[in-house]
């Protein structure tokens, strides 16, 4: 993709949020490429702690869908953030109720924790950690809204505001939601499994 202004490209802009926008609107690659890295290992983790059966998959098609629909989007960061989730969270919505109509199997990922484990990188390690079979059953323990306030809080790193908006909630239920899950997680959790 070209941009419609040549001469103009993401760093010349600056590197706010708007400027990106404006950039990848116009059609530049580099700042397409900004907005996708600055969310994609995100919503990979959020589909994967989701049990996705293909969060790759899944990442691709969300954001099809969010540089298709780019033009129609108004806001600022947070509200951009807030947007690429819904479409993930309603994209994973649509894979539950394929699913439950023709189950599938979910190929193994043992892949992907050999790859994480070996990362210095904080974000990563954490993401690793996420995927564990135990506190994915801690997740399945929760209810799904619970479980959603969780992983788009603590994974997508979205703001209470943000995550409100994501379910159609207001702040106040997605706190009282944050609260209950976490309640319920550690009360999972023995003294022995607690790191110090």
């Amino acid at each position: 993709m070209r941009s419609s202004n040549p001469g103009v490209d993401v760093a010349a802009r600056g590197s706010s949020f708007d400027a990106v926008l404006a950039a990848a609107r116009s059609g530049e690659r580099r700042a397409f490429e900004r907005l996708y890295h600055g969310l994609s290992q995100r919503v990979h983790a959020f589909a994967r702690a989701r049990r996705a059966a293909d969060p790759e998959g899944v990442v691709n098609e969300v954001f099809l869908k969010v540089f298709t629909g780019l033009n129609d989007f108004a806001g600022s960061e947070a509200q951009f953030n807030a947007w690429v989730f819904t479409i993930a969270r309603n994209r994973l919505i649509d894979e539950v109720r394929r699913r439950d109509r023709r189950p599938i199997e979910v190929p193994g990922d043992q892949a992907d924790r050999e790859r994480l484990a070996g990362c210095d990188d904080v974000e990563h390690q954490v993401i690793g950690r996420l995927a564990t079979e135990s506190m994915l059953a801690r997740l399945d323990g929760l209810t799904v809204e619970q479980r959603d306030v969780v992983l788009l809080r603590v994974v997508s790193d979205l703001t209470v505001e943000a995550v409100a908006e994501v379910l159609g909630k207001e702040p106040g239920a997605v706190k009282a939601l944050q609260r209950r899950a976490f309640r319920n997680i550690v009360r999972d959790f023995s003294p022995e499994a607690v790191p110090i």
